[in-house]
C-alpha cells in the first residue's frame, strides 16, 4: 500500500512545480511596471502606466516632431520598440523617486561629443567643455525626467539623450516622450528601474 501512495504524492509534487513553473514564466512575461506609448498620431500619443496588472493613468503625451522609429541623430523621432529606466534626473529637488537622482546643476549637461556620447555628464568635474545640452536651462522640460538605456553602447551619432521628461512649451519632442509634470511625477514616484517602456504605432 506505501508505493500507490509515494506515487501520488510524488504526482502531486511534480504537478505542483509545473504549476508554479507556469506561474513564474506568465509573470516573466508581463513586466510588473510597464509604461506604453501608442496610438501615435505625429507628434502626439497616448501613455498606459500599469503596475502589477493595475492601471494607474491612461493620459497624452508628446514624442518626436517626425513621429517614431529613429535611426540617427538628428531625425527627430522617438525610437521604437522597448526602453528601460536607468536614473532620474532633475531641475527641481528630488520628488522622493526610488531611482538614483541626478540634481541638475550648472555643469549638468546630457554629452553629445564623442569622448562622453549619450552620457549625463557633469562638466566642472569632468573639466571638459561639453556642445551637449545644457540641461539646467532647459525647464520647464527637464523640471523631472527618466534616463533611458537607448543606445547603451554609446555609438556615435546613433542618438543621444532619450529621456522620459516633463512637457516644453512646443508640441512635440526631438526625439524623447513628454508628459505633464504631474504624470512624470507620479512615474518617478511609484517606479524603479525595473519600469519598461514599449512605444508602438
Amino acid at each position: 500500500m506505501k508505493k500507490p501512495v509515494i506515487i501520488i504524492i510524488a504526482t502531486i509534487c511534480v504537478a505542483a512545480i509545473a504549476i508554479a513553473q507556469a506561474v513564474l514564466e506568465r509573470r516573466g512575461s508581463a513586466p510588473s511596471q510597464l509604461l506604453e506609448i501608442f496610438d501615435v498620431e505625429g507628434s502626439s500619443a497616448k501613455a498606459r502606466l500599469t503596475i502589477n496588472g493595475e492601471q494607474i493613468f491612461v493620459t497624452n503625451v508628446f514624442i518626436g516632431e517626425y513621429g517614431i522609429g529613429k535611426q540617427r541623430e538628428g531625425d527627430r523621432k522617438t525610437p521604437q520598440g522597448t526602453l528601460h529606466a536607468k536614473r532620474a534626473f532633475g531641475i527641481l529637488p528630488n520628488p522622493g523617486t526610488k531611482f538614483d537622482y541626478i540634481r541638475v546643476t550648472p555643469s549638468i549637461f546630457a554629452c553629445g561629443d564623442r569622448e562622453y556620447y549619450n552620457q549625463i555628464v557633469d562638466t566642472a568635474a569632468l573639466h571638459h567643455v561639453c556642445t551637449g545640452e545644457d540641461m539646467y536651462h532647459m525647464g520647464p522640460d527637464y523640471n523631472y525626467g527618466l534616463e533611458t538605456d537607448y543606445n547603451s553602447e554609446c555609438i556615435y551619432k546613433r542618438g543621444a539623450a532619450i529621456f522620459i521628461h516633463c512637457k516644453g512649451n512646443k508640441p512635440y519632442t526631438a526625439g524623447c516622450i513628454a508628459f505633464d509634470q504631474d504624470r512624470m511625477i507620479q512615474i518617478l514616484n511609484l517606479c524603479d528601474t525595473s519600469l519598461v517602456v514599449t512605444v508602438r504605432p
